[in-house]
């Protein structure tokens, strides 16, 4: 009668599986790392979409929404001009920009003012901030409150649609017909944004 004898694995077939093994984890260990980091890039990138996109539909209410009425900046007289706009204007690291503009909510006249909204826009700390005061016809030392629309801002410029052309000043009583803003970001580099301005009657 004769002896069955059972063959195992050599040490030698033991560590090449063990090495095929750690070599198909490795490489999986990779796939899913690259693959979460993509999405998290994609995620971001969303994030920053949607919120270039929320910036541009705030402004683009706001300066639709423009109205010609003479502005106060720093409670001083008010502007005999509409829009108060340059370097330095309410204090902006780059350009700044003051107007009126329709649509303040007011409802069934519970609060003491109009519908009328003094507001601006301008650039602090590589932030483009919206401001706006309670009340058109601020008080001097009132100030006004303030929210960022977007961060990573390195320039802020306007610019002011009038007779067919682009004015990169604007020191006429009446309203443009359009602005132009151009900003800067690390991420998207140069942005212009075009914004037609539909107001022109007293207030």
């Amino acid at each position: 009668m004769g002896t069955s004898r059972r063959k195992g694995f050599t040490l030698i077939e033991i560590l090449i599986a063990i090495a095929i093994f750690s070599m198909i984890g490795l490489a999986s260990s990779q796939v899913l790392s690259s693959v979460l980091r993509s999405n998290e890039a994609s995620i971001k990138a969303s994030q920053r979409i949607t919120t270039m996109q929320r910036a541009y539909q705030i402004m683009q209410r706001d300066f639709m929404q423009m109205v010609a009425r003479g502005n106060r900046v720093g409670g001083e007289e008010p502007n005999k001009t509409f829009l108060v706009a340059g370097e330095r204007v309410i204090d902006s690291e780059d350009d700044g920009i003051v107007f009126s503009r329709l649509g303040w909510r007011n409802p069934a006249q519970l609060f003491p003012r109009g519908n009328v909204q003094a507001m601006g826009y301008r650039l602090r700390e590589n932030k483009l901030e919206r401001l706006y005061y309670l009340y058109p016809d601020p008080a001097l030392g009132e100030e006004p409150q303030v929210s960022v629309i977007l961060d990573d801002v390195e320039g802020l410029k306007f610019q002011y649609y009038d007779n067919n052309k682009w004015l990169k000043k604007w020191d006429k009583q009446a309203l443009p017909q359009g602005v132009k803003v151009i900003f800067t970001t690390e991420r998207f580099g140069q942005v212009q944004w075009q914004f037609l301005v539909t107001g022109g009657h007293d207030v």
